[in-house]
């Protein structure tokens, strides 16, 4: 076949089919499209860097069941993990404890935040995601890795925006930059599910964050007094609802994003109302 020909064909080709489709989800296809790599579907290019000029890690192969993504960094380096939507982190949440932030938050900063659209009003909150960078091009210099992160907070952003460190591990890069990513939920690691009491010393009405398990919290009820309350959602991981003024007893019911559902009982001595920052696990 003659070079005439082959581009010919190459064309054609082109009219017939057009572009590669994007595998990224609908909040993402308008910008995925930029970072999409030729890679993909070959990685026979000799002239393809799959370190980006950063040695380390060889390149990642695609994981099963991910969806491709971006990410990009949150902050600088060194700034305190502000409360974000999620209110996980707020200062009445963690007065007397802060359990939940351990596994990521407090271990190499893995916290990030996601699109309006992925937040869901919050149900992603507290979910965790693996995200992989597999050394396809990007806007910066970089070398693939992988790491498990955690929703704290949501923006109008393109895709994962994350904290410095963990960014830094996913893509070895400690400057910025937007990266193609591919990503899966996962399974969080596990600590007590616990409820903190936002609005105190209330028989009338409460608030509550609800924070901990394996993933983000779709329902939530509360049993006083042997009578049973369905909370609705605030913002993030906060529920909320009217009481009856009752008190005694109390515990809470968490309906997981799985379907699953735990209980949380035996609540702060058997009394209600309680103050602000009271938590139960």
């Amino acid at each position: 076949m003659t070079k005439t020909n082959q581009i010919f064909n190459a064309i054609l080709a082109f009219l017939l089919f057009g572009l590669p489709q994007c595998h990224a989800e609908r909040w993402l296809q308008g910008v995925c499209g930029l970072m999409t790599s030729t890679r993909d579907d070959d990685t026979s290019n000799s002239d393809n860097d799959t370190s980006n000029g950063v040695p380390g890690q060889d390149e990642i192969s695609i994981p099963a069941g991910t969806t491709k993504g971006l990410l990009t960094r949150w902050q600088t380096p060194g700034y305190a993990i502000p409360p974000g939507s999620c209110q996980l982190t707020q200062d009445p949440s963690i007065a007397k404890g802060s359990s939940w932030l351990e596994p990521y938050a407090f271990n190499g900063t893995r916290v990030c935040a996601v699109p309006i659209e992925m937040f869901q009003d919050g149900l992603d909150c507290g979910s965790c995601y693996e995200l992989t960078y597999t050394g396809e091009k990007a806007t910066n210099a970089g070398r693939a890795g992988k790491a498990t992160i955690q929703v704290i907070n949501h923006g109008d952003i393109m895709g994962f925006d994350c904290q410095p460190e963990v960014f830094e591990e996913i893509t070895g890069n400690a400057v910025g930059g937007i990266f193609p990513v591919y990503f899966k939920r996962v399974d969080c690691i596990y600590t007590p599910p616990t409820v903190v009491v936002l609005t105190g010393d209330n028989a009338y009405y409460t608030k509550v964050l609800v924070a901990g398990g394996h993933e983000g919290v779709r329902a939530v009820s509360m049993t006083l007094g042997g009578k049973r309350y369905n909370l609705s959602r605030v913002n993030g991981a906060t529920w909320a609802t009217k009481l009856d003024g009752q008190s005694g007893a109390t515990s809470f019911s968490l309906t997981y994003r799985d379907g699953t559902v735990e209980e949380v009982s035996g609540c702060f001595g058997g009394k209600w109302p309680v103050a602000t920052s009271s938590q139960c696990s």
